[in-house]
């Protein structure tokens, strides 16, 4: 792909001499930093911010993105430091953990995690690298290590990160300095945020919101049915665009619609400020309405957190709610019954609705009462992000006694398919001489405007 940013150096910048040594390269570099201070010396890839600010400059509100914004490399490094390096992202889930020395890797861009349980029962993240010579610890996507042993020069840590045995390194070296680096590591009802931030968003705020609505499906007492691992050739932020509205919903996706509720409501107010409301045009208003409102009273005489808003409180990176999915459908499935016969949690009533929870940048799960399903995004290049979707079940349903596959999957594989095919289109079309940003649909696409507002808010912020 072509780069639309301006090149970091230029052989221009270097001084004119008929004799060059390395003292006058060194200087040329030297003074090219100097006199382009927009330029981040304190990382390993260096950012043109004069570049990225102008691209920024250039977003209409409510219009889709700038072209740069999907296809820049200076862009991409500009999200990955002030997007993904100091946001909470969704790691994993805590029964991936379960026993100590159980653990798990995660990576984001040149950053890699070993999430795992130590001896004293507490989940932590550790940077997965020898405290030596900075050797990769650990090379497995998960497993089950008593000791985390350096393949390089066998320095070993136990699970809570301190250095155990270190070779050869003299009677003056002091192990209790040496102990792996520690990443932010949150846990909400089973599910498992990391940071790498040193003052990462405050957290409780959101976990106010998030562990009410998920705290009843019990994922801290679940397991994975199925996971499936997609690249998609697009831009991460086309991805979670995607995901902010259903305005193509009705053409794209008629397994969910069938299901859902979420295309019979529309933005109300002036680009749709004043939330959302049901379709006023709707011919199934009162009923919809009517359903919304029982469904909501029976949870809350079964002690459930009954909030349908769906708005993004607080800092605006984290929501959680719990509506009620159409009448005659208990599960998100293909015909709305249930998949997996053993309730996750405590569940008896069948019939739970859809808990929600969405975590920017990289989380989405919808939990019914008898099974979930997660997205965790991954950004890999300006046009390219992986997705892991895991299907959970309660911790004793059993494949083939309680749940079948090929009932589980379908509803969510075909959605989250079909979404990837539209993200890698919008791509192709973004990448295109002739695209210019269009205007959105203040009804249906407000929450995609709330999306790329916070995006705009804390990718300019340089100061960490």
């Amino acid at each position: 792909m072509r780069s639309l940013a301006s090149p970091l150096f230029k052989f221009s910048s270097l001084p004119s001499s008929s004799r060059v040594t390395a003292k006058s390269v060194f200087q040329g570099y030297t003074n090219t930093f100097k006199r382009n201070a927009s330029m981040d010396v304190r990382h390993s890839t260096p950012i043109n911010r004069e570049y990225v600010s102008s691209v920024f400059a250039k977003r209409k509100p409510h219009y889709s993105n700038p072209q740069e914004m999907y296809l820049s490399e200076e862009v991409y490094k500009a999200d990955i430091r002030n997007i993904w390096k100091q946001s909470w992202l969704f790691a994993g889930y805590t029964f991936q953990v379960a026993k100590p020395g159980a653990f798990f890797t995660y990576e984001v861009g040149n950053e890699s995690l070993i999430i795992i349980k130590g001896k004293d029962q507490k989940i932590r993240a550790f940077y997965n690298l020898c405290r030596h010579r900075g050797s990769r610890l650990c090379s497995a996507e998960s497993g089950h290590r008593s000791k985390l042993v350096c393949p390089y020069h066998g320095w070993t840590y136990t699970s809570e990160g301190a250095l155990e045995k270190a070779k050869a390194m003299g009677d003056d070296f002091d192990p209790s300095k040496w102990g792996l680096h520690e990443a932010q590591l949150r846990e909400v009802g089973g599910l498992i945020f990391i940071s790498f931030a040193k003052n990462p968003p405050a957290f409780q705020e959101a976990y106010d919101v998030m562990y009410p609505e998920i705290k009843p499906h019990g994922f801290d007492q679940a397991k994975i049915a199925h996971q499936e691992s997609y690249d998609i050739k697009a831009n991460w932020k086309l991805v979670y665009e995607n995901n902010r509205e259903c305005y193509h919903c009705s053409i794209a996706h008629p397994e969910y619609i069938r299901s859902n509720y979420d295309t019979s409501f529309v933005y109300a107010g002036p680009d749709g400020k004043d939330g959302r409301i049901i379709d006023p045009e709707n011919p199934k208003k009162s009923e919809i309405e009517q359903r919304m409102a029982e469904e909501n009273e029976r949870w809350k005489t079964l002690g459930l957190h009954a909030s349908p808003d769906s708005s993004f409180p607080g800092a605006g990176w984290y929501r959680a709610s719990r509506t009620p999915l159409r009448k005659g459908w208990v599960t998100e499935s293909l015909d709305g019954q249930l998949v997996c016969n053993k309730l996750m949690g405590n569940f008896k009533d069948q019939d739970m609705g859809s808990a929600r929870v969405h975590v920017l940048p990289n989380f989405w799960i919808h939990a019914s009462s008898d099974h979930a399903v997660g997205t965790r995004l991954t950004p890999v290049s300006p046009n390219l992000t992986k997705a892991h979707v895991t299907w959970i079940v309660h911790k004793d349903a059993e494949d083939g006694k309680d749940y079948q596959l090929d009932k589980m999957l379908p509803f969510w594989k075909l959605t989250s398919e079909q979404d990837w095919k539209l993200c890698e289109n919008n791509q192709l079309g973004v990448e295109s001489d002739k695209y210019e940003p269009g205007p959105f649909s203040a009804s249906k696409e407000a929450g995609l405007e709330k999306f790329i507002n916070w995006y705009l808010k804390n990718v300019q912020k340089w100061d960490h």
